[in-house]
């Protein structure tokens, strides 16, 4: 076991030991001497590889644990991820966040991954997604949760494209508006939106969504309302009053079917879409997605339960982020 001395907030050692720890691990950095961050210091310090002296008085994990926690934040989160997955076989530079290689990588190679290690007490921000999207370039971003027992969940995380297969109809009809949904009676528009899986056939008439109306609409169909057709414009001020996100959703819901997409309600499922890219009749709908904006917080248990659901019956969770544009981000759980 080499010695290591503790300076104020790294640790220093030297000797050949010192060589092999940084050649074969890519343990610290080296600078004439070996300096180690404090992750790194009490890792190697809880497996035996190395002696930590402060003021030539040997230090025990207890203590060079307690120290490190005083000296920087959310010390015990970072330290329970990267020994989680050092143990797992990974390099990793306990960088913030940590930068993660493939087993059997190590520097000089490039890292595939960024890996944030989070409470799961802290706050779900979209904000701070996006923002840790933008600065991993090609890399990978994954999320460490750890929970209050010392369990980590990894999540990962990445803008998403979702494409179907579906070409768009016109549409003409009209469609009754009849307090909450709106009904069509007309056998050719009722036929016309079956093939494209928009509504749904309840006795002899169809049943549309608020959004379906609108998307029909937009296609060329009339709404009537009290016996008078209405502008879309007129309908979507009603729409809202009723559903008063009315204007977020319909822009995914439109959205998602220029992508030849197919959404559908999510309701069952807790989100706001079921989304499918081949025929309905043929398969279950691969996405779940959630429409939220650029601003959304949330506690991590919520989107923990969002990511379970959405696992439990093999489909993908997606949030669509309005903000200046329209973003998907998927997340997804995974075993390192």
């Amino acid at each position: 076991m080499v010695k290591a001395t503790l300076y104020e907030n790294h640790v220093s050692l030297r000797g050949n030991e010192a060589n092999r720890l940084h050649n074969k691990g890519a343990y610290g950095v080296q600078d004439g001497e070996l300096k180690l961050c404090m992750i790194e210091a009490c890792y190697l310090a809880e497996k035996g590889r190395i002696s930590v002296y402060r003021n030539n008085k040997k230090m025990d994990f207890r203590s060079l644990m307690n120290y490190s926690i005083e000296k920087e934040k959310n010390f015990e989160i970072k330290y329970f991820v990267y020994r989680d997955l050092r143990e797992r076989g990974y390099v990793i530079l306990a960088t913030e966040p940590f930068q993660m290689y493939e087993r059997g990588t190590r520097p000089p190679e490039k890292p595939t991954s960024l890996v944030y290690a989070i409470s799961e007490r802290a706050e779900f921000s979209m904000e701070e997604i996006l923002n840790m999207l933008d600065n991993a370039g090609k890399m990978r971003v994954i999320a460490g949760i750890v929970d209050e027992e010392g369990d980590i969940t990894y999540y990962f995380i990445k803008r998403y494209v979702m494409k179907g297969k579906f070409e768009e109809n016109e549409y003409e009809g009209k469609v009754y508006v009849l307090n909450d949904r709106c009904a069509v009676w007309d056998e050719e528009l009722i036929k016309k939106l079956s093939e494209r899986f928009i509504g749904k056939i309840v006795g002899n008439f169809m049943q549309l969504s608020l959004m379906e109306t609108a998307y029909v609409a937009e296609r060329g169909a009339s709404i009537i309302r009290n016996g008078r057709k209405i502008s879309i414009k007129t309908f979507m001020r009603y729409a809202k009053d009723i559903q008063p996100d009315i204007e977020r959703r319909y822009r995914i819901y439109k959205e998602l079917r220029e992508r030849k997409l197919i959404p559908k309600t999510g309701f069952k499922f807790g989100s706001h879409f079921r989304v499918y890219d081949v025929s309905p009749e043929k398969t279950h709908a691969p996405y779940l997605v959630h429409v939220v904006d650029g601003r959304y917080r949330a506690a991590w248990a919520e989107i923990s339960r969002a990511i379970r659901l959405a696992h439990s019956v093999k489909k993908d969770m997606v949030f669509a982020v309005i903000d200046k544009e329209i973003e998907y981000v998927r997340i997804k759980r995974i075993t390192p």
